[in-house]
Order: structure tokens, then C-alpha cells, then sequence
């Protein structure tokens, strides 16, 4: 980039005899303004954007390396006919099978309770969460058993902690 006075690319003074006609020089400030704002509102978009991206790397860096995303891999919903397990109100009860590498959690979800186990067996703690915080937690037996007494609606998944790490599976709307 040339810096000489005849670089056309280098905004030019605008000449003084446009600015003795006031709508001219209105027009002229009302256009600056604008540029400011403009300015003003990219300047704040970046900022945010900066903002969210930083504050994922340090959710990143708070998570455990062992986290692992259980995947759905048996819905009893979409499996065509119930086989006839029921809960005690007579209403079929919705049975989930996630897994994961070498992990995994089963479920039966029933009209007020949530049910599952640990795969493999063993103790650990097992969180009901929605997008907007937790709703219910409970520690599980030794042989990985949970209940939790909840039916909630909207997007859910379930964070399992044990001494091996921690897993979550995926969204699910219950």
C-alpha cells in the first residue's frame, strides 16, 4: 500500500464549500453515525461470538477425558409391539439401551419413575438432566441399580459417574 497523497484507496477529504449547505452536512453526519453503529454492532457480535467460543474451550477443559456419549441403540417406542412388559398402572412401560465403548445403561422409563442399570455392574451416580439444569440424581447400588422417581418432559439425558468416568447419554424427548 502506497502512503503517497495520490492514493485514491485513502479516503479523501470531503471539499469545505459541501458543508456551508446544512442538509449536506446533516446527511453527512447521519452517514458517519450509521458507519458507527454499524461498527458498533460488529465490534459487539465479535466480542460475544469470542465470548461463547472461549467459554466452550473452558467447559472443554473441565470435562474429563473419560467423558463418553452413550448412543441409543434400542428404543422399545420405535421397536414395533410392546411385548407385554407393563408397569403396575397397566401402561406399557418404554425400555432404552444406550452404549458406548465397553460402557452402557439400561432403562425403563414408567408413568412416574425412571429405572436402569449400569453396564457393567457396579456403583456409581446417575443424574437426570434437562438443557436448563439437573432434576433429580441418585446413587446407585452395587450392582449398578438405580430408580429415579420422575417423569419429566422435554429434552433429557442421564449422566452416569462412576470411578471409572463419566458418561451421558444422548438427548432424548421424554
Amino acid at each position: 500500500m502506497s502512503w503517497h497523497s495520490d492514493d485514491v484507496s485513502l479516503p479523501q477529504p470531503r471539499p469545505a464549500d459541501r458543508w456551508e449547505d446544512d442538509d449536506a452536512l446533516a446527511a453527512d453526519l447521519v452517514e458517519a453515525l450509521r458507519e458507527e453503529e454499524v461498527l458498533q454492532r460488529v465490534s459487539a457480535a465479535a466480542t460475544t461470538a469470542f465470548g461463547a467460543h472461549r467459554g466452550m474451550l473452558a467447559l472443554r477443559e473441565e470435562l474429563a477425558t473419560d467423558l463418553l456419549l452413550l448412543t441409543l441403540v434400542h428404543d422399545s417406542s420405535t421397536a414395533g409391539e410392546l411385548t407385554g412388559v407393563r408397569d403396575r398402572s397397566g401402561q406399557p412401560s418404554r425400555t432404552l439401551v444406550f452404549e458406548g465403548e465397553g460402557v452402557g445403561v439400561e432403562v425403563e422409563v414408567t408413568d412416574g419413575a425412571i429405572e436402569g442399570q449400569l453396564i457393567p455392574a457396579r456403583p456409581g451416580r446417575v443424574v437426570l438432566r434437562r438443557p436448563d439444569g439437573d432434576l433429580a440424581a441418585v446413587d446407585t447400588d452395587e450392582v449398578g441399580y438405580f430408580r429415579l422417581e420422575a417423569r419429566p418432559e422435554g429434552p433429557v439425558r442421564l449422566v452416569c459417574e462412576t470411578t471409572d468416568g463419566t458418561c451421558v447419554t444422548e438427548w432424548l424427548p421424554w
